[in-house]
């Protein structure tokens, strides 16, 4: 694998592949930081996978590596954030391909709180395309948004260990809540295709039988 240059796509997943292949403890943050912003955006590598909803941001599955990570697209509509939220104690990598990303960090409540019970905010920053920015509980909370009005958002996300749930907090009451993760699509297909796909296909089984 080479070590300098730019890389295209396939690239890109050939070395995550290598990049994840042992335990969470031995990832090199700032390589794979420095190695994901050596990939070359081209629209045409995320076209089938990029599948929007204009009331909220989508989550699309594109690889699972080898249960290692799931590399994620997110697809932002105009003015959309993220819940503020934890990362089940994974590493989070958010590389942007089009648009630009505010991510705001806060303080977790048990560690600080405002005086009305409040999160305290720690940092806010823009982060644009070309940067790969990274996130894990070490470093407290967050939530990501397109503050934009008149653009979409486009991000790639790799969370290694892949998880199921996180929890999700109430700026204003810090109240904590676990939620279940899930996709809008895998691999270019939508879920509620796939389901409609599979009870059609349990329709025609039992007919037959």
């Amino acid at each position: 694998m080479s070590c300098v240059g730019p890389i295209t796509f396939e690239e890109l997943i050939d070395g995550l592949l290598v990049f994840f292949s042992k335990d969470k403890e031995s990832v090199a943050i700032e390589e794979v930081q420095a190695f994901f912003n050596r990939y070359v955006f081209n629209p045409a590598d995320i076209m089938k996978y990029a599948k929007w909803d204009k009331f909220k941001y989508t989550r699309n599955l594109m690889h699972e590596g080898n249960s290692k990570f799931n590399l994620i697209l997110m697809c932002w509509p105009e003015g959309i954030a993220s819940p503020i939220h934890d990362h089940a104690d994974s590493h989070c990598f958010m590389r942007i391909l089009d648009g630009e990303a505010k991510e705001t960090r806060y303080f977790w409540p048990q560690d600080t709180y405002n005086g009305d019970g409040s999160l305290v905010e720690m940092s806010t920053r823009s982060v644009g395309p070309g940067v790969t920015a990274y996130m894990s509980d070490e470093l407290g909370l967050h939530r990501v948004e397109n503050n934009s009005h008149t653009n979409k958002l486009c991000s790639l996300h790799l969370y290694s260990p892949p998880f199921a749930d996180c929890n999700i907090f109430d700026e204003r009451t810090s109240k904590k809540t676990n939620v279940n993760m899930c996709f809008y699509s895998k691999y270019g297909e939508k879920e509620e295709v796939k389901k409609k796909a599979h009870a059609k296909q349990s329709t025609a089984m039992v007919i037959l039988s």
